[in-house]
């Protein structure tokens, strides 16, 4: 509240007294207007100005209302604060069917996605209920400009939050994409604690490329050891590597010995054949490399992490941990039957089952008909390093036909 009231008193400072001002130097005339500018105060709400001047030469009194009416008709930004409350906690979860513990946000995990426009403010409340561990959150990918205290990097921008305590998170996203949060203490990612940041443009602005439906989704690589046994291993002499993953998650869920075949669906749900979806597909996997591909559908390549690139066409996607693409995928394809989708372990030899989830086309039942009973398979040996090659940031050579835009999450 004292802050409030020291920002408060602080935006509607008085002006200067005449004795005050007059113990102040002369400011030297604006080169083209009789008068100079003694002081300006702005007062964003209502979009109005109280400009306080000492005013040199009468004869320019008729100039300064002029300026003073332009002044008036400034539009000022309206700033917009995006509230969050979370609750970090362990949980038992089965998200490959095997049950183990793990983190989550608000008993989720992926945690819930932040959802802002360009230039917002971000609040987020954390409350760390580990009981044991401290909790350091970073924001990745945002630059943090006048809040480097806010990075979540224990140890390092600011002290972790211990056990019991609630740390509040204040920042603003000054450039639109898609960006990632995530545990920085220990190995708390690799439980579970990570999630997204949808940046979208001010309203009235459209980015460069068409489409007409909107999802995200994280990929991950999961480990049913727990982190402690994980760390154990890494850190000690001689060095005990962890091994392939169990599973693959696709926002959040895998497969592992399932008792009941299938998986959750509706994590990437085309509305209609014929359409122009955009899908933001990001990696926050702990050790492994991954390749990303739809059966039967190209991906066009619009955006890398927060940065317009040129546009390329590819059958699959290479992404490693900390990166974000957001690519057109046309559904152009047989609307009578669903799709997989799959992601798999590259650059390694790898016995980890494909990441599934099914690319429903609407308005088939996304378990009827089922795709093809044979998921997607990438050779072990696929090498993704010439494929990077193709990310050239020009944007002035992205060019796709307008067509109406529907928004959803």
């Amino acid at each position: 509240m004292r802050n409030e009231e020291r920002e408060k008193g602080h935006s509607h400072r008085s002006s200067p007294s005449p004795a005050h001002s007059a113990s102040l130097p002369a400011t030297p005339p604006h080169p083209t207007l009789p008068f100079s500018i003694f002081e300006l105060h702005c007062n964003i709400s209502f979009s109005t100005c109280l400009v306080v001047r000492k005013i040199e030469d009468m004869v320019g009194l008729r100039t300064l209302m002029r300026l003073l009416l332009t002044l008036a008709t400034i539009p000022f930004a309206e700033t917009r604060f995006r509230h969050y409350k979370w609750e970090v906690k362990y949980e038992y979860k089965s998200p490959d069917c095997y049950k183990k513990l793990m983190i989550t946000i608000n008993g989720r995990s992926p945690g819930p996605t932040i959802v802002a426009q360009q230039n917002d403010t971000i609040i987020v409340e954390v409350k760390n209920s580990l009981l044991t561990e401290n909790v350091a959150i970073h924001l990745h990918g945002i630059r943090q400009i006048g809040t480097p205290w806010f990075d979540g990097l224990e140890g390092v921008t600011h002290c972790p939050i211990v056990p019991g305590d609630t740390f509040v998170y204040k920042y603003v996203v000054d450039r639109p994409g898609t960006f990632l949060y995530h545990a920085h203490y220990g190995m708390q990612r690799v439980a579970g604690l990570y999630g997204l940041i949808r940046v979208a443009l001010p309203d009235g602005e459209s980015e460069p490329f068409s489409y007409n439906y909107d999802r995200s989704i994280i990929l991950q690589d999961w480990y049913h050891k727990s982190t402690y046994e994980q760390a154990t291993g890494l850190s000690s002499i001689p060095f005990g590597w962890v091994g392939e993953p169990q599973s693959l998650l696709i926002q959040g869920r895998g497969r592992f010995d399932c008792s009941t075949p299938g998986i959750e669906a509706g994590l990437c749900n085309a509305q209609i054949p014929n359409a122009l979806p955009i899908l933001r597909i990001s990696s926050l996997t702990g050790l492994s490399a991954l390749s990303f591909e739809i059966e039967g559908h190209n991906m066009t390549v619009v955006a890398t992490d927060g940065h317009y690139v040129e546009a390329f066409v590819v059958k699959n996607l290479f992404i490693y941990s900390g990166v974000t693409y957001s690519v057109l995928i046309k559904t152009d394809q047989d609307p009578s039957r669903n799709y997989w989708a799959s992601s798999t372990v590259v650059s390694r030899d790898r016995t980890t089952s494909n990441g599934l989830a099914i690319f429903n086309y609407y308005p088939n039942h996304p378990r009827k008909p089922r795709p093809r009973s044979h998921p997607l398979a990438l050779p072990g040996t696929i090498r993704p390093l010439g494929w990077l090659k193709a990310l050239r940031s020009r944007l002035d050579k992205v060019t796709f036909t307008l067509l109406p835009r529907h928004r959803t999450e």
